[in-house]
């Protein structure tokens, strides 16, 4: 994440006015006014441990509520790894302490010029955010573990990752590049922007995606082990990928495995892959 110059610490609380809720618990909310008011808005969270909801609406401040609580379980996919400890260093004594626990979060919010960033990188701590943004920011997201990001309404750009939670999104135009390790994304497309492809990818999960009646796109589909279900009217048919460079460059060349089907005439890329899952196209009612 690039660093900005203006930092809003919500671990530092007492340091904040406005609307900010100072009690020392464990839930807080901050109301964001951004420098330009109006104007596009670009929104970066990093949240280590937690759940992801952001919500568009007609608006021109970020509402930030966000809901902590202390990690103490394990997770599968980590192994516990021993160091080996120095016999000339001696252990300190915990005798008459005790472990103090803090009941307060981290999250860090900076902004400048409609530029947003959020992050928590605290390992110990699930933390759940519920977030309305402007209608027409454009998102980057990264979730690492915990929960599922979520998202409704948003007319930007998306990038999304999650690597243990599913991926929803409803009501959006994208274009979106969305990824997920072990989960499923579900996507309904309201339109489809035409400034640059969409892309969504899943290893072991499924993807499902609805269309509205006037989008229009070239749906490429792409599974290793599952099955493609497709509920639109025109048939999906092999293509091959073919890309020439200019001299001196690499040329690529994927013959078959590829299946495209052009929706209302055809349009922006879309491209649905699969490693493990099955493929969903739907029709909106």
């Amino acid at each position: 994440m690039k660093k900005l110059s203006l930092t809003l610490s919500l671990t530092f609380a007492a340091m904040l006015t406005g609307s900010m809720q100072l009690a020392n618990a464990a839930e807080k909310s901050y109301s964001l006014a951004l420098s330009k008011p109006g104007e596009p808005v670009s929104i970066d969270i990093e949240i280590y441990r937690g759940s992801i909801t952001l919500v568009g609406y007609k608006g021109d401040t970020i509402e930030i509520s966000a809901k902590t609580s202390i990690y103490s379980g394990k997770d599968k996919d980590l192994k516990k790894v021993t160091a080996k400890i120095n016999p000339n260093t001696s252990t300190r004594s915990t005798k008459g302490l005790k472990s103090v626990k803090s009941p307060s979060m981290r999250l860090e919010i900076e902004e400048k010029n409609n530029e947003v960033e959020i992050s928590s990188e605290v390992s110990n701590q699930h933390i759940d955010l519920v977030i309305k943004v402007p209608q027409r920011s454009s998102l980057e997201i990264d979730l690492y573990k915990g929960g599922d990001i979520n998202i409704d309404g948003i007319s930007g750009g998306l990038e999304l990752e999650a690597y243990q939670g599913m991926i929803i999104a409803k009501n959006i135009s994208g274009p979106i590049v969305a990824e997920t390790a072990r989960t499923d994304i579900v996507v309904s497309f309201a339109d489809l922007a035409k400034t640059s492809p969409s892309s969504l990818t899943s290893h072991l999960g499924n993807i499902d995606i609805t269309l509205a009646k006037k989008v229009a796109a070239n749906i490429n589909v792409q599974t290793y082990q599952g099955e493609v279900f497709s509920g639109i009217d025109k048939d999906f048919v092999v293509i091959d990928e073919i890309k020439k460079n200019k001299k001196g460059k690499k040329q690529k060349v994927v013959l078959g495995g590829i299946m495209q089907a052009k929706v209302n005439g055809g349009g922006q890329a879309l491209s649905l892959i699969s490693y493990s899952g099955n493929l969903y196209i739907r029709k909106a009612k």
